[in-house]
């Protein structure tokens, strides 16, 4: 394991907005290179399994946001805070001194997310940049609820061979198969047997009715 936070760049990411903010971000400073992580701040949800790690290879790191913000703080060709998000009368708006606003600005459709980002830059052309990784900056592990219970152990056993992460907190996302929940289902069957009532009738007309 290298242990090293690694940025990519922007070329291929999904938002056209996004991509194009950061272009121009890198081409008025003159840098060769500009790339970022992106995080969220928000709770686990089967979105984010599902868009940014889908499969069986997935994995959610989950930092100590204040050591990982002091790991970056003042750090040279870094730069690391929330997204903020703009609607679109708004954009318009921005002023010469904004410049370094431009890559953490997002629409008001992706407030969602919740996105911290973690920005990289140099003058120098680069495909990537890294730097290291802390186990202090790392609160745990969550594999996707997609790989299968019988290799988690194996997964759990490799990554806490590492030297130095041997305590590290790593556990399967039980979000699409939990006991509890699914206990909490047949108890109820149990405790309450068959039960027949009327079905819920909606109205088609107010379901379509929009504010």
């Amino acid at each position: 394991m290298r242990r090293q936070i690694t940025l990519g760049g922007y070329a291929h990411w999904v938002d056209a907005n996004d991509r194009r903010a950061m272009r121009l971000y890198q081409e008025t400073l003159h840098y060769g290179f500009v790339g970022a992580m992106c995080l969220t701040r928000a709770a686990e949800t089967f979105h984010h399994w599902e868009i940014f790690a889908g499969g069986a290879a997935g994995v959610c790191i989950v930092f100590k946001r204040e050591a990982f913000e002091q790991a970056f703080r003042g750090r040279t060709h870094f730069m690391a805070k929330p997204m903020e998000y703009t609607q679109l009368t708004q954009i318009g708006a921005l002023q010469a001194n904004d410049i370094h606003r431009l890559p953490f600005l997002k629409r008001e459709g992706f407030r969602d997310e919740r996105e911290f980002r973690l920005l990289g830059y140099t003058v120098e052309p680069l495909s990537t940049l890294s730097a290291p990784l802390h186990r202090e900056m790392v609160s745990r592990v969550i594999v996707s609820p997609f790989v299968h219970k019988a290799f988690f152990d194996s997964i759990q056993a490799v990554l806490r061979a590492i030297e130095g992460w041997s305590d590290l907190p790593i556990q399967r996302s039980s979000l699409t198969d939990n006991d509890t929940w699914q206990a909490a289902l047949t108890d109820f069957v149990a405790r309450h047997g068959s039960v027949y009532s009327p079905w819920m009738e909606f109205d088609a007309e107010q379901i379509l009715t929009e504010d």
